[in-house]
């Protein structure tokens, strides 16, 4: 752990609001999530409008997005924890500012193409690899350990917002002004993202001053933060649960988006409304996620939220023409309620149990077995739409996540009711 002196960490009581310089990345983070949710909604609503898109071009374009999780998280583990955070963090948010800016101006040339729009996507997505890993490293070093739990909540609560406004947000906004002007949003909301984050005043120590790390193999370090990973029985058990939850819930975004336009006849505005009710239910689980951590613990929260999340599953492929809204509004208020309760759990077990000097390598290492999935999940889903029908392909999903939660159930983790000691820097 850094030393309680550096300058943004609170040093007396009250907490996270005593701590300006955690406030500035929680707005940022605030900020860039709300854009994120609007472009990830507005961007496939440009493609079947006007590209036409087919379900499995809209199925790679959801998987170019998140590809780089799966292809760059375990070398950006390594190489980010040889760098400060603050300004990977910042030349994150700008170059996926000036990329996703680029969309709206092809469009308005008449150029925009497919090509493109992968490009922007795996590119895009090489920066979020970046900041998500940054961020989520800088946090532990920015607050104080008995304050983890409430950050990584803050910042959750937020997102989840993030994911009720965002989609409604994008769905009205593609109708009154067009998809292409709503990405301009997105990549508006980076910008003033990123300067925020350069406002962030933490003076971070530089990694490693002693140059023992310059010589190692980097091949080497990447290793030892999956290993990290994949010999804790707590840790390899929750990457698994969450990659296959992850997996569905990639395949479920592409499948829906095609079911509501294409089967149903919604609206955009309608289809943004179905999605921010998953945000409705992200919220309502983090304002649960503390009192449910008190009763409960650690472990079973954790459990807990990846059975509540499942079971939002299992309802959304129920739906039918004549009486789909009902099902799909519970669906994605059970799925989203449960995320979170899954998420502020597992991320702050996993800040705490992991040495510092191993929090990058880890958090890229969580986020390969955790996010990687995403990349194979919209491909699939949009191949198992033409295959055999976008209805059987969201039942083939809900199956998908439904599988990890034998295995979670009887493991560690529903034990552990506190956190572990922090362990030592070695």
């Amino acid at each position: 752990m850094q030393p309680s002196n550096v300058r943004g960490k609170p040093r007396t009581g009250g907490g996270l609001r005593r701590s300006p310089d955690f406030l500035r990345l929680w707005a940022a983070q605030s900020i860039s999530e709300t854009g994120t949710q609007v472009g990830q909604l507005a961007v496939p609503l440009l493609a079947i409008g006007a590209l036409h898109a087919s379900p499995a071009a809209l199925g790679f374009l959801a998987g170019a997005r998140t590809l780089p999780f799966l292809v760059l998280s375990l070398p950006a583990g390594a190489i980010l924890d040889r760098m400060r955070r603050r300004p990977v963090l910042i030349v994150a948010d700008l170059c996926r500012a000036a990329l996703l800016g680029s969309v709206p101006a092809a469009y308005a040339l008449g150029v925009l193409s497919f090509l493109q729009l992968y490009a922007v996507a795996v590119l895009a997505g090489v920066f979020t690899v970046c900041f998500d890993v940054s961020y989520q490293s800088y946090l532990p070093a920015l607050v104080r350990r008995e304050h983890l739990t409430e950050a990584n909540t803050k910042l959750t609560i937020t997102g989840s917002a993030a994911e009720m406004v965002g989609p409604g947000a994008a769905g009205v906004l593609a109708g009154v002004i067009g998809a292409a002007a709503t990405v301009l949003l997105d990549a508006v909301s980076f910008l003033v993202s990123g300067l925020l984050c350069r406002a962030i005043r933490h003076t971070e120590p530089r990694p490693d001053a002693g140059g023992g790390r310059a010589a190692r193999s980097l091949r080497r370090e990447v290793g030892e933060g999956l290993a990290f990973v994949v010999r804790d029985p707590k840790l390899s058990r929750i990457a698994a649960c969450a990659s296959l939850v992850n997996l569905a819930s990639s395949m479920f975004t592409v499948l829906l988006t095609l079911y509501m336009v294409r089967t149903l006849g919604y609206p955009s505005a309608l289809v943004g409304l179905v999605f921010a009710l998953c945000g409705v239910g992200f919220v309502l689980g983090a304002l649960s996620v503390g009192p449910v951590i008190r009763r409960l613990g650690y472990g079973r929260t954790i459990t807990a939220g990846a059975l509540v999340s499942a079971a939002g599953l299992v309802v959304l492929p129920a739906t039918s023409p004549a009486m789909s809204l009902p099902f799909l509004a519970v669906g994605q208020l059970v799925f989203g309620f449960g995320v979170p309760l899954f998420n502020v759990a597992q991320v702050t077990l996993r800040q705490s149990v992991t040495p510092s000097r191993l929090q990058a390598r880890m958090n890229a290492s969580m986020r390969f077995l955790i996010w990687g999935t995403l990349a194979l999940g919209g491909p699939a889903g949009g191949f198992l739409a033409e295959v055999a029908g976008t209805r059987p392909a969201m039942v083939v999903a809900a199956v998908i996540g439904c599988l990890p939660l034998a295995p979670l159930v009887w493991s560690p983790v529903p034990a552990l009711r506190t956190l572990p000691p922090h362990p030592s820097a070695d």
